[in-house]
């Protein structure tokens, strides 16, 4: 797997830095339950970016959550790989993953933009 298939993947599956973070925190041990109060003390974070970033990841198919605990499940092998290459990347070349992620099309973002946009 390549960097770019990895950046690629960073792009389309992690919506913020924030996220990437709490990623990598709950891979770090992946058998351990978190309670969002816990992730918002590790990550020095607040609970509206813990919630935000746990319901992206879930959506990615990264974490699980079950009666207020979350872990890290990926969905499949390949996620699996994808989050480890993606781990050894940010420790190597953290740039180009946050890069990766700050560039990635943002759809409310761009609709908000697009609301300003002088009519014809």
């Amino acid at each position: 797997m390549t960097d770019e298939e990895v950046l690629a993947f960073v792009q389309a599956s992690i919506p913020s830095v924030w996220a990437l973070e709490l990623l990598l925190l709950v891979r770090r041990d992946g058998t351990q339950a978190w309670r969002v109060d816990a992730l918002v003390r590790e990550l020095r974070s607040t609970a509206t970016v813990v919630d935000d970033s746990l319901a992206a990841l879930q959506s990615a198919g990264m974490v699980v959550g079950q009666d207020g605990l979350y872990r890290y499940q990926p969905a499949s092998p390949a996620v699996d790989g994808l989050v480890a290459a993606t781990a050894r990347i940010y420790a190597i070349k953290p740039v180009s993953v946050i890069r990766a992620i700050v560039t990635a099309p943002n759809d409310k973002l761009r609709t908000f933009a697009n609301s300003f946009k002088l009519k014809e």
